[in-house]
C-alpha cells in the first residue's frame, strides 16, 4: 500500500513509519518541517523518497499531500496537559483531524487509521475503559479537543466510513523526537523522585502501538480499539525501576487528593508564569484517578500480546542516558534488548 502518515516527525508518527516501512509499504510522510524530517530520519538511516511540508490545519495543502495514496495513518496531534496550549490543541486536534478525514474520504482511501487517545474515554468514576465506553465529558482543553474530534470520527464511522480509531494509554519507548508525556513521566522519575500515590499508570510500547496500527490498516479495520498495554501501580512501577537499575529511587508518598489541588495551583501559576513542570491538574487526574483499560479486543482481532513492561522500561531508560537526559547511572545494571 501507498501509505500516508500525518505527524510524521512526532513521537507515534516515526514509528508508525518505521513499522509501515518494515511491511514492506510505501511511505509518504506528512510533516510541518522538512529540516526536522531530513534529520530524524537520516538519524535512523531512512531515505526520504516521498514527503508532503503540509500543516494538517490547510484543507487545500492536505489535499495534496494525499493525492494517490491508499490508506492513511492520522497520528498528528499536540498531547499537552498546558492549559495555555488550548487554542493550538484545538486547532491541530480538531480542525486537523476533520481535515485529514475529509480529504481522505473525498479521495477514495481505502483504509484509515485515526489515533485518538484513551483520555478521550477517563472517566474515574467507571470500574473499567474499553470499546463500549462513552466519549467521556469534556474537563480540559487536551481532552476536550480529543473528545471533540472522536465525536467527528465516529460520526463518519457511523456513516459508512472505513477508519478504525485506536485509543493509547500512556505511550513509551525509545526513540522519541520530543519527549513526549509518557516518557516524561519516566525522566521525572529518574531525575527528580518517585511519588507513591493511588492508581497508577498503563504503558503501551511506541513500537506496540505502531505494530498493532499497522495491522489494523492492513486489514482495513474499522471501528474503536483501545490499545492500553500494561496497567502498573505507582507502587510497583517505582520498584520495577529499582530492579531493573539495581539502584533506589528517592521515594516520596503523597496522596492523590494533594497532588490534584499541587496540579491546580500550578495551572493557576502558569497563567500568569510558565512553569515547565509535568505536574498540572489533569496530569495528576489521569496519574491518581486512572481506571484500567480493557483491550482484548485488539489482542483478538489480531492475536498479538505486547514486550513485557520491563522490557520497555529498560530500552526507553538506555535511550534516554544515551541521549543525555538522565545519568548513566541508571543503565550501568541493564543490559538493553533491542
Amino acid at each position: 500500500m501507498h501509505v500516508f502518515v500525518s505527524g510524521a516527525t512526532g513521537f507515534v508518527g516515526l514509528h508508525t513509519v518505521l513499522a509501515l516501512r518494515k511491511a514492506g509499504h510505501q511511505v509518504r510522510l506528512g510533516v510541518r518541517n522538512r529540516q526536522k524530517m531530513t534529520a530524524l530520519y537520516a538519524a535512523h538511516g531512512v531515505p526520504i523518497d516521498d514527503y508532503s511540508v503540509a500543516d494538517i490545519t490547510d484543507a487545500g495543502a492536505l489535499k495534496h499531500a494525499l493525492r494517490g495514496v491508499d490508506a492513511v495513518v492520522h497520528t498528528a496531534a499536540l498531547v499537552s496537559t498546558d492549559p495555555a496550549q488550548a487554542k493550538r490543541m484545538h486547532d491541530t486536534n480538531v480542525i486537523g483531524t476533520r481535515n485529514v478525514m475529509t480529504q481522505a474520504l473525498q479521495q477514495e482511501v481505502a483504509s484509515i487509521v485515526y489515533v485518538s487517545s484513551a483520555a478521550a474515554l477517563f472517566d474515574p468514576a467507571l470500574a473499567a475503559i474499553d470499546e463500549s465506553t462513552p466519549i467521556a465529558a469534556a474537563s480540559s482543553p487536551y481532552a476536550r479537543s480529543k473528545i471533540e474530534a472522536d465525536h467527528f470520527v465516529r460520526n463518519l464511522i457511523d456513516q459508512g466510513a472505513n477508519i478504525a480509531i485506536t485509543y493509547p494509554t500512556g505511550v513509551m519507548g525509545p526513540q522519541d523526537p520530543a519527549l513526549s508525556e509518557g516518557n516524561q513521566s519516566l525522566l521525572f522519575i529518574l531525575n527528580n523522585f518517585h511519588i507513591h500515590t493511588s492508581s497508577g499508570l498503563q504503558i503501551i510500547d511506541v513500537r506496540d502501538l505502531a505494530a498493532a496500527q499497522v495491522r489494523l490498516l492492513e486489514g482495513a479495520h474499522r471501528g474503536g480499539f483501545v490499545i492500553a498495554g500494561h496497567y502498573c501501580p505507582w507502587r510497583e512501577f517505582g520498584e520495577l525501576i529499582e530492579r531493573l537499575s539495581a539502584r533506589r529511587l528517592l521515594k516520596l508518598p503523597i496522596p492523590g487528593p494533594l497532588l490534584r489541588g499541587i496540579g491546580s495551583a500550578i495551572d493557576t501559576l502558569n497563567s500568569v508564569y510558565a512553569i515547565n513542570t509535568p505536574i498540572t491538574r489533569e496530569a495528576m487526574e489521569f496519574a491518581t484517578r486512572w481506571v484500567v483499560c480493557n483491550d482484548q479486543k485488539i489482542r483478538d482481532t489480531l492475536n498479538i500480546d505486547y514486550r513485557p513492561l520491563q522490557d520497555t522500561v529498560r530500552d526507553t531508560t538506555h535511550w534516554l542516558a544515551a541521549t543525555g537526559h538522565v545519568s548513566a547511572r541508571w543503565v550501568s545494571a541493564m543490559s538493553a534488548t533491542s
